[in-house]
């Protein structure tokens, strides 16, 4: 059985194809303290909260701030490393071989949670004319989420360079990784249900993968980082306005 995507990540991403990918700023404008504070109590309570179609940016923040609760990243050393090394040094067919070669090695749950991600931004990227998240725009906001840069006096020199590659990645999705995003209106979804907690956290199968995924665990650990993300959500802050690159450091603490 092939691991899958956490239901409730899942129900964030639905949500937002179906009601934000237009929305201007989508990702970049931090949603409201309140807003955000019940979208985590309701999810505490084993329940999918209804989202707001009306404010959208509440849950686009509870997206980001998911994933940057991975440990070491969605991408963890080695391959982050080795990633950066083979986009820095080949190019062309070689260079896609290379990158592919490399995220083949991922553990199973980052390997398909990076495709379900980079599908979807690739999703709200077709949208750039109405909500203005380019290729860009999205890797300034979503490359230190994908990528961790330990704090070193290179930081930030480092974290251009994986703000590049995360481009690379969005704008060559279909030489480096196999399309698992189900659709909108795909089954396994809970929109307006009421579920427990461990439904909230179960894995869905996923399918119409293009490669092979080496077979681990129903739940593996991306349930226990799932857990974790949720309790450590309490003590998180939101602030209203437009994350920029200047901030993203500062952001890390209030999305």
């Amino acid at each position: 059985m092939r691991q899958g995507i956490p239901l409730a990540l899942r129900h964030m991403v639905e949500f937002l194809e179906k009601h934000g990918v237009t929305i201007c700023g989508l990702f970049r404008v931090s949603g409201r303290v309140k807003s955000c504070q019940d979208l985590k109590k309701s999810f505490n309570n084993g329940e999918y909260p209804e989202f707001d179609i009306e404010d959208i940016h509440p849950v686009a923040s509870l997206l980001k701030l998911f994933l940057r609760e991975l440990p070491g990243g969605l991408i963890p050393e080695p391959q982050r490393h080795q990633l950066l090394k083979g986009f820095l040094e080949s190019k062309g067919d070689e260079q896609h071989q290379a990158m592919r070669a490399i995220l083949n090695t991922l553990p199973e749950e980052h390997f398909n949670l990076l495709s379900y991600l980079m599908f979807f931004l690739s999703r709200v990227a077709g949208e750039s004319q109405q909500n203005l998240m380019t290729t860009t725009n999205l890797s300034i906001v979503f490359g230190p989420t994908i990528f961790y840069v330990p704090l070193s006096p290179t930081m930030v020199e480092e974290q251009e360079l994986y703000n590049a590659l995360t481009k690379h990645l969005l704008e060559n999705l279909t030489h480096l990784l196999p399309n698992i995003y189900p659709p909108v209106s795909s089954s396994n979804t809970a929109e307006d249900e009421y579920c427990s907690y461990e439904d909230v956290v179960q894995q869905v199968p996923l399918t119409g993968s293009r490669s092979k995924l080496p077979k681990i665990g129903r739940l593996g650990l991306l349930k226990k980082r799932l857990r974790s993300f949720w309790r450590l959500f309490c003590s998180c802050t939101y602030s209203n306005g437009t994350e920029s690159e200047e901030t993203s450091e500062e952001m890390k603490g209030q999305l």
